[in-house]
């Protein structure tokens, strides 16, 4: 062995018996742990609320009516916090909501009538220029 393995070999000598000069240091046992607890939800009120409404009319008649319903948690102060949302089609072919359907498309149907009264004071909606030729029809402004 030439003389840097002597020197290494004394070396790790030297380290392992200065590690364990002394005492071990003191542990005190401070018994069971106890988990910290989980944080109390702040008291809320659940309130169910339609979020969305979408009515699809085509000129045809064909007519596509969705809307969301969502569950809320109100904590107060106008804080909610959403629970659950769940999106809702009135073309579903169940049976026992048919009548309920009908119903609500009757509703939608007089809404309609009255926005289109709302229109008519308002001021109809404003008619898009003649697309010429080579020019796209994204590119026209509205008048």
């Amino acid at each position: 062995m030439d003389w840097t393995g002597w020197i290494g070999l004394a070396l790790g000598v030297v380290m392992a018996t200065a590690t364990k000069v002394g005492p071990p240091p003191v542990v005190l046992d401070l018994g069971p742990v106890v988990p910290t607890p989980v944080p109390t939800a702040k008291a809320a009120t659940k309130k169910r609320l339609i979020t969305t409404i979408t009515v699809q009319n085509s000129p045809e008649g064909e007519s596509v009516v969705s809307f969301e319903a969502s569950d809320v948690a109100d904590e107060g102060q106008g804080k909610f916090r959403t629970l659950a949302a769940k999106s809702y089609s009135l073309v579903e072919e169940k049976p026992e909501l048919k009548e309920l359907q009908e119903r609500i498309m009757g509703r939608i149907r007089g809404l309609e009538r009255e926005m289109l009264e709302y229109v008519a004071r308002a001021g109809p909606p404003k008619e898009r220029p003649p697309v010429g030729p080579g020019q796209a029809g994204s590119s026209q402004p509205y008048r």
